[in-house]
């Protein structure tokens, strides 16, 4: 399977043509992808973590924060925590914010954002606050009407917006509820949600970034990339698809990165629109982060309790 091949994504936009692919054969490891591709690998696995969903770059400190759930993804069974990984790959504190350390106990925690000294946790139905450095307790957020927070990003006005992928666990699988929405939140202004998006049509909305290019979702039960103006208007970036799109993350130069889990695979979309698949044979890369110091890609792998640090080209 190794070669050339194209990239087999139907695109809403000409500008994004699909460029010649090198590809590797689906479970192959880390060091063949690396040698195909061109990209230095680096994993990180049998340490602790627990379903790590979401790993976040704080550059301030220079230090990889990783969500693991730690249980089913909407169980509130006060079981998740926060871990803080040296960009080395050395666990620097497995259970750095976690039972313990809070009054209010993380249960499922996965997508996160930093602002100021704040660090974002979504988890389930709340935005849980944490001290950047410390991980004190600084309170929460809950949105009524939320099934299952999804990740944050934080937008140039220091907003956040967060995605309600509309499922909850149930007879041992996700199940919708119809809550599929994407939210901006302002902290100062009581911590009240407005509603962006909302509506079956955004196909379970799962990652969102906020970048040079605007507002970024994933929807994986569309297969579906699509771009969200202040005022909720939607723009098709990828259409369609049955390709479940699931993480994604902007770089510094207005490229972006997302993940298929059907296709096990990662792609970048660079600032041209020129397509290029990273690698594949990565199942379950949930979690998207971007390490803007090493110019590194971030994968969490909940599945399979590890990470892996790509260092792009």
């Amino acid at each position: 399977m190794n070669g050339v091949s194209r990239f087999r994504v139907p695109v809403a936009s000409a500008a994004l043509a699909a460029l010649p692919l090198l590809l590797t054969g689906c479970g192959e490891a880390e060091e063949e992808i690396q040698a195909a591709m061109g990209l230095e690998i680096h994993e990180v696995t049998d340490v602790g973590f627990q379903n790590p969903s979401a790993i976040l770059m704080d550059l301030e400190e220079d230090v990889y924060l990783v969500a693991n759930t730690n249980g089913e993804p909407t169980q509130e069974n006060r079981s998740g925590f926060i871990s803080r990984v040296s960009p080395e790959g050395e666990v620097l504190d497995l259970e750095w914010i976690e039972l313990s350390a809070t009054a209010r106990p993380l249960n499922a925690p996965r997508g996160m954002a930093l602002r100021g000294d704040s660090l974002f946790v979504a988890d389930i139905d709340c935005i849980r606050i944490f001290h950047r450095t410390t991980g004190e307790d600084l309170g929460a957020t809950c949105l009524d009407g939320v099934s299952f927070i999804a990740d944050i990003a934080v937008g140039e006005e220091g907003s956040l917006f967060v995605t309600d992928a509309g499922l909850t666990w149930g007879d041992g699988r996700m199940q919708p509820t119809g809550t599929d929405a994407v939210y901006r939140v302002v902290m100062e202004e009581g911590r009240r949600g407005s509603t962006l998006a909302q509506g079956d049509d955004l196909g379970h909305p799962t990652g969102i970034a906020v970048g040079p290019r605007g507002i970024f979702v994933t929807a994986p039960g569309t297969g579906e990339l699509f771009a969200l103006s202040p005022d909720g208007s939607r723009t098709d970036i990828l259409r369609a698809s049955d390709r479940e799109l699931s993480g994604l993350t902007f770089l510094t130069d207005g490229s972006f990165v997302f993940s298929s889990l059907a296709e096990e695979s990662v792609t970048m979309v660079d600032a041209g629109g020129q397509v290029m698949e990273l690698a594949v044979g990565i199942p379950d890369a949930q979690g998207l982060g971007y390490d803007a110091a090493r110019h590194r890609l971030l994968v969490a792998i909940p599945s399979e309790n590890r990470l892996l640090f790509m260092d792009l080209p």
